[in-house]
């Protein structure tokens, strides 16, 4: 397997693309981009607790330094990439997007102003989606009350494709405290759709809302599932009828779960747990599942990736849907291992591509596996990460040539960094 490295170097306040040698392949020159000193368009943002009144807060933990956020969001031949970088406790969220397949990226943009204060954690990223000029954004700022410095939502929007931004309408209009948590944004002809977590039920619950104004304002959010898992992310995939899938991890058993919203109603239905491991578990595993479809004619087929923690099944599974959701192929292991966080990718001609972190003795490795046949066989297992970095929660979308996988790492000491790796 041809792959060429793309490395994302976090310098203070500046972000360049680096290429870098793969044994058997060509370095190929990406342009060097600057980050801007001050953001583009901006709202009053969010300040931190008065220092009286510090006392009777959580204590807050150290941020770590580097890229602790990302997201990842491919919109036809477009794809859009969002990251949230602390450095040296200075935090920023920065967009840019590849009009090319991921060869070159356009200069990042800083979109929420400086004061900002961010909650920046992997696996409860902040989110973007995109459909023509219009690009979303969703991030959770910190908190001082609440365990882990969790706290509300912030969504901001733009109309020039990223150019220019302002702070929209909060969706989660009917519990606006928070806190919001494990947010997922995705985007179709019918719209920006964002799922979350909240606990205004008195339980930890996934919400839904609707904007068909490019972010600006949402409709009243609605309630897809009033008890779920506390932390664990949520995915979102819509099919070419602007039908909604949310994949997300439920509650007794904490086995992952399928809801689809329907594109002609709106209506939400629960279709069928996504790997029946009756997983009863009363802490959080903080691990969600990677979601992907495909079509071909009148062919549909839901591709996903579940994990769970149960004793005896304990691992990374691989599952597939030709019935909308409904009913799931056995399930089938996938890595060495304990694999942890995944993501999945389909391309046009039905090729998949799966990746994954799993533990090892130096610490976390990204790992992959191509399937040609439609999920039913996979070839052998490729690491992409070095053996000396800690490497997790792997991003994949596919290209016109290929995949592209983004994670992020570090090594022991350092900051972490954001990784892309095209494989062919």
């Amino acid at each position: 397997m041809q792959s060429r490295t793309i490395v994302l170097v976090r310098t203070l306040l500046s972000l360049a693309l680096v290429a870098v040698t793969v044994s058997g392949c060509s370095t190929q020159p990406v342009a060097v981009v600057k980050t801007p000193v001050a953001p583009t368009k901006h709202a009053k943002a969010e300040t931190p607790a008065p220092a009286h009144q510090a006392k009777k807060k959580h204590r807050m933990h150290k941020q770590e330094s580097g890229v602790l956020s990302l997201d990842v969001f491919k919109e036809n031949h477009k794809i859009h990439i969002l990251t949230g970088i602390n450095d040296q406790g200075v935090s920023t969220l920065q967009y840019q997007r590849s009009d090319d397949q991921g060869r070159s990226w356009t200069t990042p943009v800083n979109i929420a102003p400086q004061g900002t204060v961010f909650n920046f954690r992997r696996g409860n990223d902040s989110q973007i989606a995109a459909w023509g000029d219009n690009v979303v954004v969703a991030w959770m700022n910190r908190g001082y009350t609440n365990r882990h410095g969790s706290g509300p939502m912030s969504v901001a929007y733009s109309h020039d494709q990223g150019q220019t931004w302002s702070l929209g309408e909060m969706a989660a209009s009917q519990w606006k405290n928070g806190a919001h948590a494990f947010m997922e944004l995705t985007a179709n002809e019918q719209g920006m759709h964002f799922v979350w977590l909240d606990s205004r039920n008195g339980k930890q619950g996934l919400q839904y809302a609707h904007s068909i104004n490019g972010g600006e304002t949402w409709k009243p959010e609605t309630t897809l599932d009033a008890k779920t898992c506390y932390c664990c992310w949520n995915t979102l995939a819509s099919d070419s009828q602007n039908n909604l899938y949310a994949l997300y991890r439920d509650k007794e058993p904490s086995d992952m779960a399928l809801i689809k919203v329907a594109a002609n109603s709106g209506v939400s239905k629960r279709l069928a747990r996504v790997g029946e491991f009756d997983w009863e578990f009363q802490g959080c595993p903080h691990v969600g599942g990677g979601l992907a479809i495909h079509e071909q004619g009148t062919q549909v087929q839901l591709h996903a990736m579940v994990s769970t923690m149960k004793p005896e099944k304990a691992g990374l599974y691989y599952l597939s849907s030709t019935d909308g959701g409904i009913h799931w192929t056995p399930e089938q292991r996938m890595g060495q291992g304990m694999a942890v966080h995944s993501d999945i990718a389909v391309n046009d001609s039905g090729a998949l591509l799966a990746s994954w972190d799993v533990a090892g003795p130096s610490g976390m490795s990204i790992v992959t596996s191509q399937s040609k046949d439609h999920g039913k066989t996979w070839l052998n297992e490729t690491v992409l990460s070095k053996a000396d970095m800690d490497a997790t929660h792997p991003k994949v979308v596919a290209v016109d040539e290929g995949f592209l996988v983004f994670w992020t790492e570090k090594a022991e000491g350092g900051s972490k960094q954001l990784q892309i790796k095209k494989l062919n």
